[in-house]
């Protein structure tokens, strides 16, 4: 379950782009809180903490207690921006929650077991279809992941997200019968074969050799006959 990580903000000035360079020279993340109890309000926070913050075991559904001019807010972070190539956060979008109400999240969905499934040893493969479970729950209840044993999975087996085990108080907001995995046999990569069309004039290409070559023979046979006759 998802537990309160103390997160400091600091209030800016506005959404400049300036500022929110100048912010991040100085170690800072330029960010905005606004929810049902908080009107939008530019802030930012440090950067380190903020990574530590987003990489419990909860990740990205942490439970944040942001801290907004000395007043404590229970918020998760929301749209987060990174650059393209560092990955680093440029900007945050933190919405404020109640813990009486519940709010949609994404789950981590992690297989256990695949090591031991019998199709495994059949020369199948585990193969996961969905990595996230959405679901509807308070937010201190919000779970870090939902684990799905696959041990006894054979060649062709399916299981679904009916299959997946939930705690009480969490509702699943995606249909039952989607597939989370599956057990399959690797297709082999086989060249494919020629088609008609290619194998025709593959065809046509080699009689048209063999004719080529016949009537070249026919042509050197006539020249050595005329020659005999002219001796």
């Amino acid at each position: 379950m998802s537990r309160q990580v103390a997160l400091a903000a600091h209030p800016r000035r506005g959404n400049g782009k300036g500022e929110a360079r100048s912010l991040r020279r100085e170690g800072r993340v330029p960010a905005i809180a606004y929810g049902a109890d908080l009107d939008p309000t530019p802030i930012s926070v440090d950067a380190l903490e903020l990574y530590h913050a987003l990489h419990t075991d909860a990740g990205s559904n942490a439970i944040l207690r942001l801290e907004v001019g000395g007043d404590p807010h229970l918020a998760m972070a929301r749209e987060i921006q990174r650059h393209p190539l560092r990955r680093e956060v440029l900007h945050v979008d933190f919405v404020t929650v109640s813990r009486n109400v519940r709010v949609a999240v994404d789950v981590p969905i992690n297989l256990e077991g695949a090591e031991d499934a019998p199709g495994v040893g059949e020369s199948g493969i585990i193969s996961q279809e969905l990595y996230a479970l959405p679901l509807d729950v308070l937010p201190l209840e919000v779970p870090d992941s939902i684990t799905l044993d696959v041990s006894g999975m054979n060649v062709g087996d399916t299981l679904r997200v009916s299959d997946l085990a939930v705690p009480d108080g969490v509702n699943i907001t995606i249909d039952p019968e989607t597939t989370v995995a599956t057990c399959v046999v690797p297709a082999l990569d086989v060249p494919e074969p020629e088609t008609t069309e290619e194998a025709l004039e593959g065809e046509a290409g080699e009689e048209a050799e063999g004719a080529t070559g016949e009537e070249a023979e026919a042509a050197e046979s006539g020249e050595a006959d005329d020659s005999g006759d002219k001796r």
